[in-house]
């Protein structure tokens, strides 16, 4: 890639601002502009923040109503390279083809591992205990274009997803700092993904935090790690009434019982049963947006989670008392 003049970067949430400041002041002069967009009804978003970079900074700002105004946008100011962080709109081949130097953005995943929507969430969810961030041109393929730089972190057992994002953005940037002004200076040249470990993953949904109490505890754990804040949250439902699950922990015994089922309710936990007969500890839980420690919302062991709200209604449910 020949030395680059004039930058446009697009983008939006944290990490995008994060990677504009850094962008402006590792070399103000080629940053040209940014396209963001108004994201003010999404919790993560940033959108007056980047209002405030531009006015303190002097750097234009657009916000893209769509997508197609958004490429309008990258023609008009004629960029030499654009650099994407937290963008949601397919790019047009066409588009990608008008900048000389390309797309290049910041993906949150070791490519080719976790090609695709939302990396972090399943590589979570999957179990991965080292994630990372990959720097790569964008191509007319799902994230499979050549690599200019990665970095790693570890994810610790009781990591949640918050954690794990700060932790990779700080390592971002760190990237960032390190070769930035390289591929401006076209110093350094990308190296292309090894097609043979490529793994995809799909956007996640809100609906797809919906428990299985019949699936491992392992799986379950990770999955409302994966789905906590600034997510939308792992859910269960209660006696009718939809449960968000915030934080959690996992039992280390066997634990026998059916899948759903409430075992044990301390003030600080309340057990439940798991399909490998291993139980998730229930902490900090939501319902109808009040959220609490379990044991506020669960104190009955006639109760039984499940993820279909018109079963778990256990008026049927018998528990005897034994003497021996």
């Amino acid at each position: 890639m020949r030395e680059v003049n004039r930058v446009l970067f697009m983008g939006s949430k944290k990490l995008g601002l994060k990677t504009l400041q850094k962008m402006y002041q590792l070399e103000t002069h080629s940053l040209i502009g940014a396209i963001t967009i108004d994201d003010s009804d999404d919790s993560r978003t940033q959108y007056p923040e980047f209002k405030n970079f531009s006015e303190e900074t002097g750097i234009p700002l657009f916000t893209a109503k769509n997508r197609k105004h958004a490429e309008m946008l990258v023609r008009d100011l004629g960029p030499e390279l654009c650099f994407v962080v937290g963008w949601y709109w397919l790019i047009a081949d066409s588009t990608l083809r008008e900048v000389p130097n390309g797309f290049i953005g910041i993906h949150n995943s070791l490519l080719p591992k976790f090609r695709g929507g939302s990396p972090l969430n399943w590589s979570i969810i999957t179990g991965e205990q080292v994630v990372g961030i990959s720097v790569f041109s964008f191509s007319s393929g799902m994230d499979d274009g050549p690599i200019w730089a990665q970095g790693m972190i570890s994810v610790e057992e009781n990591d949640y997803i918050s954690t794990v994002l700060e932790k990779l953005e700080n390592k971002a940037i760190e990237v960032l700092e390190n070769k930035y002004i390289p591929i401006l200076r076209g110093t350094i040249s990308p190296v292309n993904q090894d097609e043979a470990l490529a793994t995809y993953c799909a956007q996640r949904f809100p609906h797809d935090g919906n428990i299985d109490w019949r699936k491992p505890a392992r799986e379950i754990y990770n999955l409302i790690r994966a789905q906590s804040d600034p997510y939308p949250g792992a859910f269960t439902f209660s006696q009718g009434e939809e449960m968000k699950i915030w934080r959690a922990k996992l039992f280390s015994k066997p634990y026998f019982g059916s899948p759903g089922q409430v075992a044990r309710i301390t003030e600080d936990a309340v057990y439940i049963i798991c399909g490998d007969n291993q139980a998730v500890m229930l902490e900090q839980v939501e319902v109808n947006g009040v959220k609490g420690k379990a044991s506020k919302f669960i104190k009955s062991f006639k109760i039984v989670l499940s993820n279909d709200s018109n079963k778990n209604s256990i008026s049927e449910y018998k528990v005897k008392n034994f003497t021996t």
